[in-house]
């Protein structure tokens, strides 16, 4: 290999790798106290260090309340977010919000809408049992320069009829306010297994990033642990949808705490993509 061969081959392959990006999506189940070893004031740190340690350039949270996501934003360099809390779209109520790498990423604009008849306003939707939201980004990618668009969001536990509203609701948003049909991503806990309808409305327009992946998943199936360490998870209720990037890996985290407990009762999803 000669020498001007060599450098085009490293100019080359260091433009491809500055076109991946890191995706994840994490329920870090919100404080409760009565989790007791495995309340958030115990694992916090470790919830950090994972994130630090994986390093995605975007994430989307689920159950986040406003201490956690003052824990978060602190403890994680060069990080900041988007997203409001979902009960009133001011000071009460979970979050689903989008933090992000501010060194490799710009925020073009941002904003959040509720899983509801009425998405502009803090709302209860259909049969759901609490409001849910859903956050959005337009990211500018600063190394490739390229625009595209991420969501996050926490679908329902109990209302069937709102699950699947939301997932109609989801697609309809991405195409009001991605005209330019830039390239999207959908992160979430959706609470269903993807033998469920609302998955599969979903499936049918973007890619489910576990299929899809150039390489074969890596990790346990299940996302869902409900912090029993006893047992391997086996529902798959967390997702990272796809449209417009090729995905290259696909991995549900597994680790565990220096006490062997997990960070989370959901282990995160981390993904990774490419223009």
């Amino acid at each position: 290999m000669n020498f001007r061969f060599s450098m085009v081959f490293l100019m080359f392959f260091a433009l491809g790798f500055s076109q991946d990006l890191k995706v994840m999506s994490f329920n870090i189940r919100l404080q409760v106290e009565s989790d007791k070893q495995n309340a958030w004031t115990e694992r916090k740190q470790d919830v950090v260090s994972l994130l630090e340690y994986y390093h995605p350039d975007y994430f989307g949270v689920q159950e986040a309340l406003p201490e956690q996501m003052k824990d978060l934003k602190t403890g994680l360099k060069n990080y900041d977010y988007v997203g409001v809390r979902r009960d009133d779209g001011k000071e009460k109520g979970e979050f689903s919000a989008l933090f992000y790498d501010t060194s490799r990423l710009q925020i073009i604009k941002s904003g959040t809408f509720w899983l509801s008849e009425t998405p502009d306003v803090p709302s209860k939707g259909w049969d759901a049992a609490y409001n849910r939201v859903c956050t959005y980004a337009v990211f500018k990618d600063k190394k490739s320069k390229k625009e595209f668009m991420a969501l996050n969001l926490h679908f329902d536990h109990v209302g069937n009829v709102a699950r699947v509203k939301s997932s109609e609701l989801i697609l309809k948003k991405i195409k009001e306010i991605n005209p330019k049909n830039l390239p999207v991503t959908v992160s979430g806990d959706f609470n269903l297994t993807d033998d469920s309808e609302p998955i599969k409305i979903m499936s049918q327009h973007m890619k489910d990033s576990f299929y899809h992946s150039e390489t074969k998943h890596y990790g346990p199936v299940g996302t869902f642990t409900d912090f029993n360490v006893n047992e391997i998870p086996k529902e798959r209720i967390d997702y990272i949808f796809v449209k417009g990037f090729n995905i290259k890996s696909h991995r549900h985290i597994n680790d565990r705490r220096e006490n062997l407990l997990y960070p989370s009762d959901h282990f995160p999803v981390l993904v990774d993509i490419s223009f």
